[in-house]
């Protein structure tokens, strides 16, 4: 985590330098604050089961700083649900299900395009944002039910191959803009390490979430 954290702050002072030759554009509004809301469809290799079949919610706020017109450094605070389950049969119980709830914080660099006029200026956007990024998670509460029994809470870290409490996975994602307030998001994400000890279990995900943006 250290390591992702020095290369977003270097990427933080570079980019002012890299966008004074970049464009003649100057930025009008150097912060902005943007709510989104939404949900996770997540899987994770190493429980038997594939296809994103886990659904929850991905819910929060984003912070950024506009360094150009066209380069935004963020960062969220989410509530985000994630886990795994197997695919539900009709008058079966279901063989296995994972709830994990997080608390995530990515921090990304947005790269902006397809900029829209307006009469006056003041109303400029770009509709197309496309991020890269990392984000922790720490695991706020879990629940894995299989056909043996439950596990939750605290259980999850004393059994053997505990879950990890922290993790961190790697994102893309674009956001498309209708207006300059208004827009949705889809991003990817996935771990590069396992968040059980000593046991193949890496999780990956699709959100797809509304934005509205001050």
């Amino acid at each position: 985590m250290k390591k992702v954290m020095c290369s977003f702050l270097y990427l933080m002072f570079c980019l002012p330098l890299f966008g004074q030759n970049s464009s003649k554009e100057k930025v009008t509004q150097r912060f902005t604050a943007t709510i989104a809301a939404g949900m996770n469809a997540s899987q994770i290799d190493g429980d038997a089961y594939a296809g994103y079949h886990k659904i929850g919610l991905n819910i929060g706020a984003r912070a950024g700083v506009q360094f150009t017109p066209k380069w935004e450094a963020a960062f969220e605070i989410l509530f985000s649900q994630q886990g795994s389950q197997s695919p539900f049969v009709k008058d079966q119980p279901r063989e296995f299900l994972l709830d994990l709830i997080y608390i995530e914080v990515p921090l990304l660099i947005y790269f902006k395009d397809w900029r829209v006029k307006s009469e006056d200026g003041k109303k400029d956007f770009y509709r197309f944002h496309f991020g890269i990024g990392a984000s922790y998670n720490r695991l706020m509460y879990g629940k894995e039910q299989t056909l043996n029994g439950v596990l939750e809470g605290d259980q999850l870290y004393q059994v053997a191959n505990p879950y990890l409490r922290n993790h961190v996975m790697l994102l893309a994602d674009i956001n498309f803009f209708f207006t300059k307030n208004w827009g949705i998001n889809l991003r990817y994400e996935r771990a590069p390490m396992n968040i059980r000890e000593s046991k193949l279990f890496n999780p990956h995900m699709i959100v797809f979430r509304g934005l509205f943006r001050f």
